[in-house]
């Protein structure tokens, strides 16, 4: 097992510096939170027509909806381009794409179908907390601003929902001085948002679609420490978030949750850590019941893991990869646990990524390889490796990132059918919080 010592500082929400600045990511104990709006779950919604003229924005509230109306820049047209792909098309490469507006970090980042754009909402800039949105545009490779969300978000999620018209659930996370009880549904068409309550406040989180119709949101913190339960959106007449009606062992962040898929209405929540502990348990949600089911004792990781990846392979595999991260404070990990969702255990592998790392990002490609990117461990990496599920998880090293960075996100551009992932943000070297954007070419 190849392991990294860590002696340079983490940037974590426990309480350290965030990079380049004075500025204090949040511990728990000075966070406070707003009082909650009234839950909507039993009342309808009132959908209100209102024109707009230029240059105006306007907030229109339904009860305890808030409707944000405002004119943003796809009003206009531009004939810049940031990037245009080289022909042939090449393989196997990384190619800078335009700017983001500011730099970011614990932001999201959401596949837009409607267009086949990305959504980049929130995050940290080195300095303050963002409320701001913009959207990548990949006929130009250029990026523009879309409709600021109801309050400064990050640690927060971000996911796009079918039986919403895929309007984007930004659900969570801390908006600077509270922990945040709302989430704002983002419409991709005409970029207005509402805000809906959530069950309770938190951030930190993960997030996982069970299926088109139902998001669950799982631990991180909330106001009165590490969250060992979830909260439940359901799209309905009205759409509301709910508690799960049990916990996983632990209050845990940095964990993971994935959907499995095939209509099992599962989710897989592997490791984690509460700042302190890292955890090997496993649990799984089942949307069905809205409860936890626990593997505990006789399904365990072997090793602890937080920081790390999961990724979901379907038929005929039908398996949970597990790559990378952190087993305690200072030992980064380079090997894979592989959960095997047909006989509810782990299996042997032997497999191990070439470098050793954790806030990477794993991609899922269409031809079913994975492609996993940047992180850290002892530094910030720009290396990437490419592991084929097919050849016994054979991990080789592919074409490096041109800026090294780790706390990016990394988004499959789904219609592109031959593998193209966008990158974007992130900390880079001498804990500089970044802008650039990359497009790797499969």
């Amino acid at each position: 097992m190849m392991i990294s010592t860590i002696t340079s500082k983490r940037h974590d929400f426990d309480g350290s510096s965030v990079p380049g600045s004075s500025f204090k990511e949040l511990s728990l104990s000075s966070v406070k939170v707003k009082s909650p709006m009234k839950t909507i779950r039993n009342r309808r919604w009132l959908v209100a027509v209102v024109g707009l003229l230029a240059s105006t924005a306007l907030i229109v509230t339904v009860g305890s909806v808030v409707i944000l109306f405002a004119i943003h820049p796809s009003t206009t047209t531009s004939n810049t381009t940031c990037f245009t792909a080289p022909s042939p098309q090449p393989s196997n490469a990384w190619f800078s794409v335009g700017n983001m507006s500011t730099p970011r970090y614990l932001h999201a980042s959401t596949f837009i179908s409607q267009d086949n754009g990305i959504l980049i909402t929130g995050g940290l800039d080195g300095t303050a907390g963002l409320a701001s949105t913009e959207r990548y545009i990949p006929s130009t490779g250029c990026f523009r601003m879309s409709s600021g969300m109801s309050s400064v978000r990050y640690y927060h999620s971000a996911d796009a929902m079918t039986s919403l018209s895929s309007w984007v659930v930004i659900a969570g996370g801390l908006t600077s001085a509270t922990i945040s009880s709302t989430a704002d549904l983002y419409d991709p068409i005409t970029e207005t948002i509402i805000t809906i309550n959530l069950a309770f406040p938190v951030y930190a989180h993960s997030s996982t679609k069970l299926n088109e119709w139902q998001l669950v949101l799982i631990g991180g913190v909330t106001t009165t420490g590490y969250v060992s339960t979830g909260e439940v959106l359901r799209v309905g007449s009205p759409s509301a978030f709910i508690s799960a009606l049990n916990t996983v062992p632990v209050g845990i962040v940095w964990h993971t949750a994935t959907q499995l898929y095939n209509n099992s209405y599962l989710a897989l929540i592997v490791g984690g850590t509460d700042g302190s502990s890292y955890y090997s348990t496993v649990s799984l949600y089942q949307g069905t019941s809205d409860t936890f089911i626990s593997l505990a004792p006789a399904v365990l990781l072997s090793t602890p893991r937080a920081y790390h990846t999961a990724t979901y392979l379907s038929y005929p595999i039908n398996q949970v990869l597990i790559a990378g991260g952190l087993s305690n404070s200072v030992t980064v990990l380079n090997t894979f646990a592989l959960f095997d969702i047909n006989n509810i255990k782990f299996v042997t592998i032997t497999a191990t990524m070439v470098t050793s790392r954790y806030f990477h990002t794993a991609t899922l490609l269409p031809n079913g390889k994975i492609l996993v990117i940047g992180g850290a461990n002892a530094v910030v990496l720009s290396s990437c490796e490419l592991i084929d599920p097919a050849n016994n998880f054979i991990s080789t090293s592919v074409a490096s990132l041109n800026i090294a960075r780790y706390r990016h996100t990394a988004t499959l551009i789904s219609s592109s059918g031959n593998g193209t992932v966008l990158i974007c943000g992130g900390v880079t070297f001498s804990s500089v919080v970044i802008n650039s954007c990359e497009i790797y070419i499969a």
